[in-house]
């Protein structure tokens, strides 16, 4: 039975770690899609009740936003970038490493929820309602390079919103192909490669 098809159940919900059941989604979801996705198989990998599942996530929809949503944490770096950090190449790395780990837990719900009208629609409500988007990495590392080009520490002429969106396409590039295409991963140029060719851009 697949997670839309349970009926809803009432009363306390039975003993299942929630990041368990997450964990163990986004490895079915790596390793097979979202066709062979199920509660009993996520239960099973989580080691939990069947019954867990739903009373956590309730349909797949939900279950997908929370697989999403837990992937979201290495971004937390992204809002917390240091005012008085004087090194944007040690600003960029880290903000170019917790973007990678973002998009390796979250894209492959991406590409589940694109394979099903309804899921898609699910999540692209969900991201519109808690504004989620790259405009977010653009504003938040965009923000500390003109704070950096105001102190001069940055040439003047550089378009620092385009140096975040660059380093963001970098990081979802190199998640996209180690997933598509996993023995192409270490023949793509580094993350630290990457990030100090773009760290050469601000001059």
């Amino acid at each position: 039975m697949s997670l839309t098809d349970q009926p809803k159940r009432r009363g306390r919900p039975p003993s299942g770690g929630r990041e368990a059941i997450l964990a163990a989604t986004l490895q079915l979801l790596r390793e097979r899609g979202i066709s062979n996705l199920n509660s009993r198989e996520v239960a099973a990998r989580a080691g939990v009740s069947d019954a867990s599942v739903y009373y956590h996530f309730h349909d797949r929809a939900g279950l997908l936003q929370a697989v999403f949503e837990a992937g979201m944490q290495p971004l937390a770096y992204l809002s917390t970038l240091a005012e008085d950090e004087r090194d944007p190449l040690k600003v960029l790395s880290g903000a170019a490493h917790a973007l990678e780990s973002f998009f390796d837990d979250v894209l492959p719900v991406i590409f589940a929820s694109q394979s099903d009208p309804e899921l898609r629609d699910a999540m692209i409500a969900h991201m519109r309602q808690h504004d989620l988007g790259p405009h977010r990495g653009v504003k938040a590392i965009g923000g500390y390079l003109r704070r950096e080009q105001r102190a001069g520490r940055i040439q003047a002429d550089v378009d620092v919103e385009a140096i975040a969106m660059l380093l963001i396409d970098s990081c979802l590039g190199r998640a996209m192909r180690k997933q598509m295409l996993p023995a192409e991963g270490a023949k793509l140029p580094s993350l630290d490669k990457i990030v100090a060719t773009i760290n050469g851009l601000l001059g």
